[in-house]
């Protein structure tokens, strides 16, 4: 499926979020699990869901009626795989629910690829779609070291 240009930021980043749930999934020990999410978690999925919460939401929200049983999913998954992540990182985790934890992130994010963004594209006509785009973009730049 052609994505939206205005989402192709977040869809790419959805490619990171399966491998690592993949890795999750295929893990042989509770370490190789927790080296294999909190990597991605530390370097993209926590700004990620940021954006996505922050950006994206709100943006559909000003541009038209949002999915609410599609927001909340996403939401609700959202708090779960951070709960999880908290408690992966603390050491609180079996092998089993680091495994379970991948496949919460993989159906999450095939949820929002071929449910929700497509919701999305077709809520915001080409004025929402390019005021999201630049919305992103701007939340997705590199924050510029603070000056001396």
């Amino acid at each position: 499926m052609k994505r939206a240009e205005a989402l192709r930021p977040l869809s790419r980043e959805h490619l990171d979020a399966l491998l690592a749930a993949k890795r999750l999934r295929e893990a042989g020990d509770l370490d190789e699990a927790k080296q294999a999410f909190l990597g991605f978690w530390e370097s993209d999925g926590r700004r990620h869901f940021r954006v996505e919460e922050e950006v994206l939401l709100p943006s559909w929200a000003k541009h038209a009626e949002v999915d609410r049983p599609g927001v909340a999913r996403m939401l609700d998954e959202h708090l779960a795989i951070r709960r999880e992540a908290l408690r992966l990182a603390a050491g609180e985790s079996s092998l089993e629910e680091a495994r379970e934890l991948g496949r919460l992130l993989h159906d999450h994010v095939r949820f929002e690829e071929r449910q929700l963004f497509p919701i999305v594209e077709a809520a915001l006509d080409a004025a929402g779609l390019a005021d999201l785009a630049a919305a992103i973009e701007e939340a997705e730049a590199p924050t510029p070291p603070p000056s001396p």
